[in-house]
């Protein structure tokens, strides 16, 4: 009788841990696609990196990740052409909020599986909290106070849930710090005190714009997929913000050098060197892109033609 038990107990065993090696190994190529796709985000070829992550949903369908960056990649095709650079337009907003929805119950089902390890239950957290912020930052911008607070409040549980497990998971220091830093600077606008009163400040937010900085430098510096929209973050804040318009340049001049297609870090630059009456390389940085409108380098049309006409008219009064 314990041979006949042994030997399918001993298959039992074999199968589980040929599963775990299965689930391993697809998290691996998951994680290495996501990291290949994100590429294609900054690099401004924004119809590719849908394609692909679309694939990756398919392929990956009870996972939260292929939806999840359809998502954001549609929020950095948002700034394209956009009136204001740090808000984006809203034409996307419908489409982002349905991938988030489906992100977030994928996530959910694997947040609720008993038998589930700890890295599924850390990244679980990861894509709800951050489909949280964006959600958050859409209602946000469509000035719906009350969802914007609601959202940013559950983004931040779930981060704090997260970090608890694991303090070194770099990349959830991202969205958390913009949450804390943009809670700290609306919590004396007009938008703030609405909220509070009709929420409690117990069920809003946490504010701090100093951890908020902190968290984002920490994500720029030491996260493996969100350290670019970690540096975008910085260098709205230091650009719109906080007035450290040269704490702002250096990040600009990085990421335009690393992402010369990207038409969103070349905007950038035009406002920067706006901002601190630099002729000469305001008007080198306006050629620049007049030139890409030249070769018909993808997102740089009219929209980025007029700019940089202004740029140089900007410039001709320094």
């Amino acid at each position: 009788m314990r041979i006949r038990l042994a030997f399918p107990l001993s298959c039992a065993c074999a199968l589980v841990l040929l599963a775990a090696q299965f689930d391993a190994a697809a998290n691996l190529r998951s994680a290495t696609l996501q990291r290949e796709y994100r590429e294609l985000i900054y690099q401004g070829s924004y119809d590719e990196a849908l394609q692909r992550f679309n694939d990756l949903s398919n392929k990956y369908g009870d996972k939260p990740e292929g939806d999840f960056y359809q998502a954001v990649t549609l929020v950095w095709r948002s700034y394209v052409d956009a009136p204001k650079l740090d808000a984006g337009s809203r034409a996307f907003d419908a489409e982002i909020d349905r991938l988030l929805m489906s992100a977030i119950k994928k996530a959910e089902a694997i947040k609720a599986r008993a038998d589930k390890p700890k890295t599924d239950e850390m990244e679980a957290l990861y894509y709800l909290g951050s489909s949280y912020a964006i959600r958050s930052r859409l209602s946000f911008y469509q000035n719906h106070a009350i969802p914007a607070a609601r959202f940013a409040r559950q983004a931040q549980d779930y981060f704090d849930a997260l970090l608890k497990l694991d303090a070194n998971y770099w990349d959830a220091y991202y969205a958390s710090g913009s949450i804390y830093y943009r809670v700290g600077l609306l919590t004396d606008s007009p938008m703030g005190k609405l909220a509070t009163s009709m929420l409690g400040a117990k069920s809003l937010p946490t504010g701090d714009r100093e951890r908020g900085l902190n968290y984002l430098k920490t994500a720029a510096e030491k996260g493996t997929l969100a350290s670019i929209d970690a540096k975008l973050a910085l260098l709205e804040i230091y650009a719109f913000n906080e007035n450290r318009l040269n704490d702002a340049l250096a990040l600009a001049r990085e990421l335009q050098a690393k992402y010369p297609g990207n038409q969103t870090f070349a905007r950038y630059l035009l406002k920067i060197y706006l901002g601190l009456k630099d002729r000469a390389k305001l008007t080198q940085s306006a050629r620049q892109v007049l030139a890409s409108v030249k070769e018909g380098k993808p997102n740089f049309g009219p929209f980025m033609k007029a700019e940089a006409e202004r740029a140089l008219a900007e410039a001709g009064k320094l």
